[in-house]
């Protein structure tokens, strides 16, 4: 049997691979050695580790479940997660190996030829990355995971200056320019100040009636986070989800409950938007907010 030293060194050397990991994987061993006394018994010949990576604990665990130390250390794994969306065809063209001949650029390569178009000329149209819109519930019922998701909207919001960030409880509260701040305590704070409702109920409908309003989700990727526990109108949040996908070039929905395999969505509001949802995940844990890079 190993001593708590050895312990920890073969744990060290074994699934820690950078420094800014040493100080995760010590809280992590901390909390293992410091329960009762347990016999753990290593034989050389197994492959099987005594623990698990101290980031791989991190990623799997439900964002209602981790301390204020794990959710400082899980905002700064996230700045790690990139996503890409889609993109679009756009009306200007570039110059490209194959597509539409190109006639002005092909009549100058043809002066070099004496006026024969020896060299060819093609073009296409330029394509671009489609806009991202989160739209996060900060409402009561999501107190356990609107924290980690705002924080997640930050580190996500660095990839495009053009992707857009909105909070919803009662109303609709863009947050986008509170989210640009560089330190993510900072930008959590600004975006919590302003909005008025966070904490408190759930009107989902007169939340994406205000946002298809604005315009700002034709052709984008909208995602939306909440639990879908909505004391609004389910007829007006099934009209603007209907709305909402027409606009969109596709709808993404992540709910935490989804973390539980039993789990049916039987609330009302939930049951009104799927319809309309192209994307029905989880967004309990950073695993599954990096897996939504996969489903964009």
């Amino acid at each position: 049997m190993l001593s708590p030293e050895d312990l920890y060194w073969a744990g060290r050397l074994t699934l820690v691979s950078r420094p800014d990991e040493i100080r995760v994987y010590d809280r992590v061993f901390r909390g293992v050695v410091d329960e009762p006394p347990v016999q753990i018994r290593v034989r050389v010949e197994e492959d099987d580790v005594a623990l698990a990576s101290p980031i791989e604990l991190l990623r799997t665990k439900s964002f209602a479940q981790l301390t204020e130390e794990e959710l400082a250390e899980v905002a700064e794994l996230m700045k790690r997660v990139r996503l890409r969306a889609p993109t679009r065809r756009t009306r200007r063209r570039e110059p490209a190996r194959a597509g539409v001949p190109d006639l002005r650029r092909t009549l100058r390569r043809s002066f070099r030829t004496g006026g024969e178009p020896v060299e060819r000329a093609w073009r296409t149209r330029r394509r671009r990355q489609r806009k991202l819109v989160l739209l996060l519930d900060v409402s009561g019922s999501m107190a356990d995971y609107s924290r980690a998701l705002v924080l997640f909207a930050h580190a996500a919001l660095r990839a495009d200056t053009r992707w857009e960030a909105f909070c919803f409880g009662t109303r609709l509260t863009r947050v986008t320019r509170a989210l640009a701040r560089v330190d993510a305590e900072e930008a959590l704070r600004r975006a919590a100040a302003d909005v008025v409702d966070w904490n408190g109920g759930t009107r989902i409908g007169e939340s994406l009636a205000a946002l298809t309003q604005t315009g700002i989700p034709r052709g984008a990727v909208v995602v939306i986070c909440s639990d879908g526990l909505d004391v609004g109108d389910p007829e007006l949040l099934r009209e603007q989800m209907g709305r909402l996908s027409r606009l969109a070039y596709r709808v993404v929905w992540l709910n935490p409950l989804k973390e539980n395999p039993a789990y049916e969505p039987l609330a009302r509001g939930m049951r009104a938007a799927l319809p309309h949802v192209d994307v029905f995940v989880s967004g309990h844990n950073l695993a599954s907010l990096e897996a939504l890079g996969r489903e964009l």
